[in-house]
């Protein structure tokens, strides 16, 4: 900065403009000042600013003249040293000339373009709803945290679809100035230049997790559907078809594709500190259109070319395998599959294993978040699931994918513990769950056990067996783990491939080798530095820097279109690029050849590796990189970048193993034996696309052997060497195409609507390459303006009498004739003004601080500054100026009009100054005889309160009495209501417990009835038995039945009468008579129980029987009849007897019961007529008490309803009161003071010695009279103390008697 511009004085009230300023600050980045003057020493410039020091939130910061006006009360001048700052110099604000910020579409279009400019014009957008903003071919957009219908609407898609892609720019106009910044503009750009410039097109989409990126790429993704659906629709010879809403020709394969994208966020999405929708990989989304050649369409009579949605592939980059087995539990999730597998109602279909709570999953845990953007998991399943089926998993393959999920899920429960008889080995502890995995995978629990716990190492020709330390052994769980879900993730990414790509899918298409046009959308993560950053961070952050690298040239080409529109040499361009960062990574001895090196070695570690990078790239070595940022206080395993975005200090502990990320032999070999296809037969396969006419299997095998063709060299593929492949492909792909960019900004961490949090937005700011892209733009020339802007502004700062000006009302000759002066004009203001700032180049030759172009004017560093001071300084000059002469004139208007007022004033005012003394005496005289007056009244007032006080007093003391006396009065009543209803109960309960004990009774004598008759029935058996066996030992005769006929042979024997008659033996009776029934036994026991020698013989064939020793009589059929018949009968009355006895036996025990009820009855039914006739008497006697009682009642609440009463006006009175007190005090200290003033005035001025003793003496008697009434109010305080303690002690005696 120039001496010149130091010494200059800035005016603090000038209307100007740039002495609006920014300053730094550690905790809001940028906050704005106002610059009140310059100043300089011989070391060192100074600035004197006043800002604002406080705010209750940071929204209230803003740039502009409000700002500062709004809190002066707590505005503060400080000294600014500028050495900190870019060319000493102090950011301008862009305010217009009433110092209000100048908000901007296009930031390129800000006079002062840097860092706080664009954080503010950021902010007053994002304050007023408006998300994006353009800077030159950058759009920015501000997360909302609202959706808002009017921005993404159905008229808002036409209207960018109409302007950009249909519209006409045959004058070289900007289509970009017809609309508004959106990321419509983006899609509807990139479709048009695919359609019409037939050039590939790709969007990159960056920024930090919750910014914001997912969601606008779905926007884009949208429009260019709908894009490419009015693209069918649109007819250049019909301009309304644009506006007739409700036509849709949507195909199924842009359906498929714009429903396919929820698949990636279940499986690669999960909840983090910073979003609940976090992508926790990269993505390249290529949508394939069927673009149609101009020249073909020109012939066939179309404007513009088809241009149709073909289908899309997509390219997944770093998949966070770490989050598959760990995460943050409480404040974060894992990947939502997980989450929404456990939630879904059918998952007992799937797995059995899954009825269970989330803590029951190691690599789940708990959750307090269950709802993602409005959806439960639940809900997000259902979506996952029919997104599934959309591209064709459905059925069992659908059922493989989930049972691949449970399986993670089930490897994190099997728990590897040390061997209690060997701690160098490891077992599993968790039989069942080891149980459970293995049914899921179909594998023996064996091999399982041996794959996770042993591991194989070969050494030439020979294979040793291991064994894994416990630690060891859940690493490899934990790898396979890790392993099955990367490779699931990209069977799925395959698989969403397979039905969207345009080669498999377009009905249309020619051939195979038919090309389709491209529209990259990438959404990558952006640049990440925390306290602790590993692995991920520096891929990620390498990534970004070749993203930056490519971003760098794009902004650095359109800086040169730029320069050779307005006719600028393209030497004055520079700017810095981060090839030493690539070269420090990628290098022939960068990072990633010394950590493959070092992953090769038998025993590398991280700690060599950070002790190569720091011997081999340090750049105080020669062949060293200046990138490496190295620092003593860094620990072993700590060193840092130095990257485009901010130093990044990283940790290497783990960074030898993360790049290997090979999964052992023996784990795979084991996963291959699974019954689940997607584990065995996809672990190998590294390929985001399936070769059609190829299964994957075969691939597989293919791939196989080139693993085990190349297992044998020293070199193995690691993570990094895929990751730079994978990244050099994509960079050589987005080099073919035109490259857009959409940078999203996370505004703050409350996820607030219009709130912003400036450091953290500035940070995003340079991580996002933003302030690289303005610093590459403004490098040479930092601030621009328009030619009449340069002419209207510093027109003063002529140094000739020449004018300048624009006269829009010549016709179009003169017009363009002045449009070629402007230049030359602006040349003749600005040549001598900035004379001084003149400067050699390095080849000698002399550079002005400006350079005229053909629309705009460029300064150099400090020029545009420099004017701002001159301009400040003239209008200070003129200023200065003019107040003289308005001075001179209001002075000598001012002193006719004072000299001739003053005769008239001087008068007047003595005449005023006497009257004025005699009211005020007056006043002082009346004050004090109305506070004498006051006093005696007052006197008079106390005693009335005294009497009115003792009154009161004995008023609440009678409520008090009755009050008590009317709670014992209830008290009693009580008592007699509970006694009279328990009277009235009693009886009741007694006669209800009399029943209870009469049933019980008859129960009782029921269950004796019941076992007499049992015994009885026991007596009678015996008996029978007793009877049966005496008969036995008499030798009397015994009637055996041989061969009882049946119905049967009853009908056989009318046919032959002798065969079919009965035989019996009879001993000592006579052959007429007839059996006895107790006789009558079967013929087997009674054969068995005659003598030895009468022992009989039977024949039961129906036709003889044989008894030895025996004479046989024989019987006739009907003789035989009549004593069976006889015995029936005989047997059937001796029943009914013994019935009819039990029943008279029963009506006998009946009826004594019931002549004994009968006669309890009528005892107790007289028992009841005397205990009715006494309860009636004693209820009148109740009845009359109860009368009473209540009159009582009443009386009392009369006597409470008074008392309340007088309690209102007690309060009242005391309100009036204290009052009339405060009215007293404050009359007693104006009559004081009155007194004092009179006293004070009378001595100074009255001349009357008499009169002054007189007003004296009164005095001294005023402060006796108020010592007085005080000394009695004290004595009426304690009085009323006294008489209070009396009434308490007669409470007190009144509750004890």
């Amino acid at each position: 900065m120039s001496s010149s511009i130091i010494d200059k004085n800035i005016g603090v009230g000038s209307a100007g403009t740039s002495n609006y300023v920014y300053i730094q600050s550690k905790e809001y980045a940028w906050i704005p000042a106002r610059l009140d003057r310059l100043l300089s020493d011989d070391k060192n410039c100074k600035a004197e600013v006043t800002y604002v020091t406080k705010w209750n939130q940071e929204d209230d910061i803003k740039s502009g003249s409000s700002a500062i006006s709004s809190f002066n009360s707590r505005n503060r001048t400080e000294i600014i040293p500028l050495k900190d700052y870019m060319n000493q110099t102090l950011p301008l604000q862009n305010v217009d000339e009433s110092g209000e910020l100048k908000e901007v579409e296009d930031m390129v279009d800000l006079a002062f373009l840097h860092e706080p400019a664009i954080l503010y014009n950021l902010k007053a957008r994002h304050k007023a709803g408006k998300p994006y903003t353009r800077t030159g071919d950058i759009v920015i957009a501000v997360n909302p945290y609202q959706w808002m219908m009017h921005l993404y609407s159905e008229e808002t898609r036409r209207l960018y679809a109409t302007k950009l892609v249909f519209g006409d720019n045959s004058d070289g106009s900007d289509l970009r100035a017809t609309v508004p910044p959106h990321v419509y503009e983006t899609s509807s750009l990139a479709y048009r230049g695919l359609a019409f410039e037939q050039q590939d097109q790709s969007v990159l989409v960056s920024g930090e997790s919750g910014a914001g990126k997912t969601e606008t790429v779905k926007i884009l993704m949208n429009h260019l559907a709908s894009v490419q659906n009015a693209a069918q629709l649109f007819d250049i010879d019909n301009a309304s078809a644009m506006n007739t809403p409700g036509k849709s020709i949507k195909s199924d394969i842009v359906q498929r594709v714009l429903d396919s994208n929820p698949l990636l966020e279940a499986f690669g999405n999960a909840k983090t500190v910073k979003n609940d929708n976090s992508s926790r990989f990269g993505k390249y989304l290529q949508l394939q259109f069927d673009a149609e050649d101009p020249q073909h369409a020109a012939y066939a009579g179309r404007s513009m070319p088809r241009c149709v949605m073909a289908g899309s592939k997509c390219e997944v980059y770093l998949l966070e395998k770490s989050r598959v087995v760990s995460h943050n539990v409480g404040t974060e999730r894992s990947y939502h599959i997980y989450y929404q597998l456990l939630a879904s109602e059918e998952r007992s279909t799937i797995w059995e294993g899954l009825e269970r709570d989330m803590e029951d999953f190691g690599y789940v845990g708990y959750t307090d978040t269950h709802i993602i953007e409005g959806k439960s998991d639940a809900e997000r399943y259902k979506l996952t699931k029919e997104a599934l089926a959309l591209i064709g998993v459905e059925g069992e393959t659908f059922l493989q994918l989930m049972r691949a999920i449970c399986i993670v899920l089930q490897l994190g429960n099997q728990m590897l513990e040390p061997d209690p008889d060997d701690e160098e080995r490891s077992i599993i502890t968790s039989t069942e769950e080891l149980e459970s995995l293995s049914s899921l995978m179909g594998i023996n629990p064996e091999a399982i056990t041996k794959a996770l716990t042993e591991r194989t190492v070969r050494a030439r020709n020979e294979h040793f067996m291991v064994p894994l330390k416990a630690d060891k052994a859940m690493d490899s769980r934990d790898a396979l783990a890790k392993e099955i879900y990367a490779k699931t993730f990209l069977w799925l990414v395959r698989k969403i491939n397979d039905a969207t790509c345009a080669e498999w899918n377009y009905d249309k298409r020619g051939s195979n080798n038919m090309r389709f046009g491209l529209i990259g959308l990438l959404d990558i993560f952006g640049f990440e530095s925390f306290e602790t950053n590993r692995f991920e961070q520096l891929c990620i952050n390498y990534a970004n820097e070749k993203l930056q690298q490519k971003f760098t040239q794009d902004i650095f080409m359109s800086v040169q279109a730029e320069y050779e529109f307005e006719g600028i040499p393209l030497g004055q361009i520079s700017y810095e690029d981060n090839v030493d960062v690539l070269k420090l990574v990628e290098g022939r001895m960068g990072l990633i050849a010394i950590l493959n090196e070092e992953c090769v070695r038998p025993k590398g570690a991280d700690i060599s590796f950070v002790r190569k990078v720091i011997s081999t790239c340090n750049g105080n070595k020669s062949g060293g990189s200046s990138a490496l940022w190295m620092e003593r206080k860094f620990r072993d395993c700590q060193f840092g970048i130095k990257h485009y975005a901010a130093n990044v200090l990283y940790d290497a502990d783990g960074f030898v193993q993360k790049n290997m990320d090979t999964l052992p032999p023996d784990l795979l070999e084991c996963a291959k034996q699974s019954s689940n296809p997607i584990v065995s037969k996809e672990l190998e396969n590294e390929s985001m696309m399936n070769k059609k006419g190829s299964s994957s299997s075969a691939s597989a095998r293919k791939r196989g052997l080139i693993s085990r063709k190349s297992s044998t060299r020293l070199v193995q593929s690691t993570v990094w060497s895929q990751f730079r492949s994978q990244l050099n492909s994509l960079m050589a792909l987005l080099g073919e195409t035109r490259t857009r960019y959409i940078r999203c900004i996370k505004p703050n961490t409350e996820k607030k609507p219009k709130s912003m949090m400036q450091s953290s937005t500035m940070e995003q700011l340079r991580c996002a390459g933003v302030v690289a892209a303005v610093i590459i733009s403004r490098s040479a020339f930092p601030n621009r303006l328009e030619h009449s802007t340069v002419l209207e502004r510093f027109i003063l700062l002529k140094r000739t009498r020449k004018k300048y000006y624009i006269d829009n009302d010549n016709d179009n000759n003169n017009n363009s004739t002045q449009e070629d002066d402007v230049p030359k004009m602006v040349q003749q203001l600005l040549g001598p003004v900035l004379k001084s700032l003149k400067t050699k180049s390095k080849e000698g030759e002399t550079e002005q601080a400006f350079i005229i172009g053909k629309t705009r004017t460029y300064f150099r560093a400090g020029a545009l500054e420099f004017l701002e001071a001159e301009r400040l300084e003239g209008l200070l000059n003129k200023a200065v100026e003019i107040q003289r002469f308005i001075r001179k004139h209001m002075a000598m208007g001012s002193f006719r009009v004072l000299k001739n007022a003053t005769i008239y004033v001087q008068a007047h005012i003595r005449r005023h100054q006497e009257h004025q003394r005699y009211l005020t005496l007056r006043q002082k005289t009346i004050t004090l005889q109305s506070f004498v007056r006051m006093i005696f009244a007052k006197n008079i007032l106390l005693v009335l309160r005294w009497h009115h006080g003792a009154t009161q007093f004995q008023k609440l003391y009678r409520g008090i009495v009755a009050q008590r006396h009317l709670t014992q009065i209830r008290t009693t009543v009580i008592f007699i209501q509970a006694m009279v209803r328990g009277a009235l109960q009693r009886p009741k309960y007694k006669i209800d417990l009399h029943e209870w004990k009469e049933e019980a009774k008859m129960e009782n004598q029921l269950i004796a009835l019941q076992r007499r008759l049992e015994e009885a029935e026991e007596r009678r058996v015996e008996a029978e038995k007793r009877a049966e066996e005496q008969a036995k030992q008499q030798p009397t005769e015994k009637i055996v039945y041989v061969n009882q006929p049946t119905d049967d042979d009853k009908e056989e024997k009318k046919h032959e009468p002798t065969s079919s008659s009965l035989e019996k033996s009879v001993v000592g009776t006579p052959a007429a008579a007839g059996p006895d029934p107790q006789d009558i036994i079967p013929t087997a026991t009674a054969v068995q129980t005659l003598p030895a020698n009468t022992r009989e013989m039977v024949v039961a064939d129906g036709q003889t029987a044989i008894v030895n020793n025996i004479h046989h009589h024989h019987l006739t059929a009907q003789q035989q009849r009549l004593m069976d018949e006889s015995g029936k009968m005989l047997e059937h009355l001796r029943k009914e007897v013994f019935k009819l006895r039990s029943q008279n036996a029963q009506l006998r025990t009946d009826f004594d019961l019931l002549k004994d009820n009968n006669q309890r009855l009528m005892d107790a039914n007289a028992n009841a007529g005397a205990s009715f006739g006494a309860l009636n008497q004693h209820a009148k006697q109740l009845n009359k008490r109860n009368t009473k009682l209540t009159g009582e009642v009443n009386h009392l609440k009369q006597l409470l309803q008074k008392q309340n009463l007088a309690q209102v006006e007690v309060k009242e009175e005391l309100k009036m009161k204290q009052n009339t007190y405060i009215a007293e005090v404050q009359s007693r200290l104006t009559c004081e003071k009155a007194i004092s003033n009179i006293v004070d005035l009378v001595t100074n001025r009255c001349r009357d010695q008499r009169l002054v003793e007189d007003i004296l003496q009164i005095s001294d008697d005023c402060e006796e009279i108020l010592a007085m009434n005080l000394a009695r109010e004290e004595g009426g305080a304690g009085t009323e103390g006294i008489m209070k303690d009396k009434a308490d002690k007669t409470e007190e005696s009144e509750g004890t008697k």
